[in-house]
């Protein structure tokens, strides 16, 4: 999938994920968690996952964080 630089990708809701404090606190100001314009909900598979420049997690304890594919 090719993007623009300040796009970012988060899983969406369909696959049964948390949309908790942080996440809507990130999607709500991208910006300042993400330094990002446009941010699309998707499926992110693992060959995303390998490809990606950098993969970040959150949750509301530790806000967030940035996050190593380990196999």
């Amino acid at each position: 999938m090719d993007m623009h630089k300040n796009t970012r990708l988060t899983p969406s809701l369909d696959l049964d994920i948390l949309n908790g404090i942080m996440r809507q606190a990130v999607l709500q100001q991208l910006q300042t968690y993400l330094g990002a314009d446009t941010i699309i909900e998707t499926h992110i598979t693992h060959d995303m996952l390998e490809r990606a420049e950098k993969i970040c997690l959150s949750n509301a304890l530790r806000g967030v964080f940035e996050a190593d594919l380990v196999y």
